[in-house]
């Protein structure tokens, strides 16, 4: 019969050891290289949108309609207790205006949505796989293209969305 209980013991005190010395150092200095990101669909077309700058994201959501509301603006909805405007980011974009967007996001920086026809998931890509933008239509609200198994998707940047938005 083999005695187990030393080796259980001791493996205890070197998992105490490593705890204790986990606090006892700095935080490493290591930034992973990795980006963040959401697949979307706008008009068939693939994009992505930092998930940095997302608060929410959201499915099925309600919109209202509100009076006079033209151009970009959808209506409104509420998110946890907040009223928020919810723009069609679509059309924002140049594409054709989405029927009956089924996926919001909520801007990090405003209480402020944007709907689009579909969620692709989220990737997570190295920083080489993300190259700066290319002249373009698209160019007043993405910052780059990033490629995810073998689909180059412009990146949506939705801080320009809501300048866009404010001009």
């Amino acid at each position: 019969m083999i005695d187990v209980a030393p080796r259980i013991a001791q493996r205890a005190a070197e998992l105490r050891h490593e705890f204790d010395r986990s606090f006892a150092e700095p935080p490493s200095a290591a930034v992973s290289a990795d980006h963040d990101l959401l697949g979307v669909r706008l008009d068939e077309q693939q994009f992505a949108l930092r998930l940095s700058d997302i608060a929410g994201l959201f499915v099925d959501k309600k919109i209202t309609p509100v009076p006079g509301a033209g151009g970009f603006l959808l209506g409104i909805a509420g998110f946890r207790g907040v009223i928020a405007p919810v723009y069609d980011l679509q059309r924002l974009l140049g594409c054709p205006a989405v029927r009956d967007p089924r996926w919001l996001v909520i801007a990090a920086s405003a209480s402020v949505g944007f709907a689009f026809a579909g969620f692709e998931g989220q990737l997570r890509v190295s920083a080489s796989a993300i190259t700066p933008q290319q002249r373009g239509e698209m160019q007043m609200l993405t910052s780059g293209v990033v490629q995810h198994h073998d689909v180059l998707r412009p990146i949506i940047e939705l801080n320009r969305a809501l300048k866009a938005i404010e001009t």
